[in-house]
């Protein structure tokens, strides 16, 4: 006598046992830790500029938009913001996992060099931070 021929003859057994196994896949799916999202950060470049008693305005409109439209076209680029202060203003750029933060670091400063001929000459050279790497799992 197998399985089959028991829940055959008595469907309240079949009922039972699939019940349990739902409840069971249930209870241990909320128990098992999830390998398959780990906690990833994006790899970012931060490109910082300072000019001295510049209003926000100002930096934003005679520096931080010709480096966006240099840095927009950044192989990988998953978002750009900035953020304009009185005298400074702070441009991170986010980028795709695949993409190799040391080679787009490169690119990015690259990208700065070739805009910096649209910026302000009284302003100090924009600065690289170091990068965030991508964080492997564990």
């Amino acid at each position: 006598m197998n399985i089959t021929e028991i829940c055959v003859k008595k469907p309240v057994l079949a009922w039972m046992l699939m019940a349990a196994t739902v409840v069971f896949g249930l209870v241990a799916g909320s128990k098992i830790g999830i390998s398959q999202f780990p906690d990833v950060d994006f790899p970012t470049i931060n490109v910082s500029v300072t000019w001295e008693g510049a209003a926000p305005e100002v930096i934003e409109n005679d520096v931080v938009e010709p480096l966006e439209e240099a840095l927009a076209q950044t192989e990988g680029l998953k978002s750009l913001t900035s953020v304009s202060r009185q005298g400074s203003a702070n441009i991170t750029i986010e980028l795709d996992l695949s993409r190799n933060v040391d080679l787009a670091l490169q690119d990015v400063q690259t990208k700065v060099s070739q805009a910096a001929r649209r910026l302000p000459t009284d302003i100090d050279p924009p600065s690289f931070p170091s990068p965030i790497p991508k964080t492997s799992p564990s």
